[in-house]
């Protein structure tokens, strides 16, 4: 796994996400720039994440933007997800990058809500975008 310079003092905090998030290398997803709050990553929508349609099917596009959104909240504290909203305008096709972006708006005690889209590189064209809910786990001791 390599992580971007772009993650600045976060890269422990990152790296330990990352590390325990299967679905990151099981759609061969690239970290590109995290921050607190914040995540952009990308994966290459291959035979073996098609649906019947020869396009990406909608829980790679899905997985995208919920790892996006894990790196986002989990910068800032442990905290899992509870809801998500989103709307699919279209597909990728075989062998199309997939950008996912994450970036939390409202950052509050009980809850954080994160807005999140999902685009084609080739073709800059909107996949995806929604927003999501987490709620942050009572600390460790």
């Amino acid at each position: 796994m390599i992580i971007p310079e772009k993650c600045g003092g976060l890269l422990e905090r990152i790296r330990s996400i990352l590390e325990g998030d299967m679905l990151f290398d099981l759609f061969k997803m690239e970290l590109l720039e995290g921050s607190e709050g914040y995540a952009r990553l990308k994966a290459e929508v291959k035979e073996e994440f098609s649906n019947a349609h020869k396009i990406a099917h909608g829980a790679m596009v899905f997985a995208l933007l919920d790892v996006a959104f894990a790196i986002a909240v989990n910068s800032i504290t442990d905290a899992v997800g509870v809801q998500w909203s989103f709307n699919m305008f279209r597909s990728a096709s075989l062998g199309d990058h997939v950008i996912a972006e994450a970036r939390v708006i409202h950052r509050g005690r009980s809850n954080m809500v994160v807005e999140f889209m999902a685009e084609s590189e080739q073709t800059k064209k909107k996949i995806a975008q929604g927003m999501a809910m987490a709620l942050p786990l009572p600390r460790k001791n």
